[in-house]
């Protein structure tokens, strides 16, 4: 079930109010061995340099470094801290069995588009965006029109196993990353959130059918009303 809403997540957020012409792309979120949280993304803005001003006496996160660079956008890493990491959605979301296809921020909040087991995995995940008093708009639910074609051992499809084979053969998870996401949907010649989706929804399969255990279950509850 792909679903996409919005959540007032406080991360970055009082960087992006600062700079209202700023645009922030999540890439992906890790945990160091000293149990610090690193978050990678790109930003697109009009004044980087207010944006980096920000940046630093925001207080969700620390550490900022400009990795890469270009003539509108830059790749950023920073340490998530206080209230930001205290009220991150990502890991109720991951609980649940989610997993975020695309998250982009403003100053209106955190526009994030994910994939769900099911309604009761959804309902489960507003909750807990309510237990940290996040603002949550549901704006879209559908099921996913993906690859319904007969599946290799691992669950995968045809697509999803020539998308994943293709990103570690062009070095996409290799540190630091030989290529990006824009580059791998370009040679398959599909867009930007269809080589996401497949991505993602590949390693979540191939996850699932190999090392994930089987017995993970929730609650049922009334999931969340469509929005209109």
């Amino acid at each position: 079930m792909l679903v996409e809403f919005t959540v007032q997540q406080p991360t970055l957020l009082q960087t992006l109010r600062e700079v209202p012409s700023s645009r922030i792309i999540w890439e992906q979120k890790d945990t160091t061995e000293n149990d610090e949280e690193l978050l990678l993304f790109w930003a697109e803005s009009d004044d980087f340099d207010a944006f980096e001003s920000a940046l630093y006496d925001d207080p969700t996160v620390t550490a900022p470094r400009r990795l890469t660079e270009f003539s509108d956008r830059r790749l950023y890493q920073v340490e998530h801290v206080g209230e930001g990491r205290a009220q991150s959605v990502y890991s109720s979301m991951v609980e649940v069995g989610g997993i975020v296809q695309q998250a982009t921020a403003t100053r209106e909040g955190w526009r994030v588009q994910a994939l769900f087991p099911d309604n009761d995995a959804l309902t489960h995940f507003h909750d807990a965006c309510s237990e940290y008093d996040l603002g949550f708009t549901l704006r879209r639910k559908y099921e996913e029109a993906d690859d319904h074609h007969e599946s290799d051992s691992y669950g995968l499809t045809e697509k999803q196993r020539k998308m994943l084979r293709h990103a570690v053969d062009e070095g996409y998870y290799e540190v630091p990353r030989a290529t990006d996401l824009d580059t791998l949907a370009e040679d398959l010649d599909i867009s930007h959130q269809a080589a996401s989706e497949r991505l993602r929804r590949a390693v979540d399969l191939l996850v699932r059918h190999s090392i994930a255990p089987e017995d993970e279950s929730t609650e049922a509850v009334t999931a969340p009303q469509r929005a209109e």
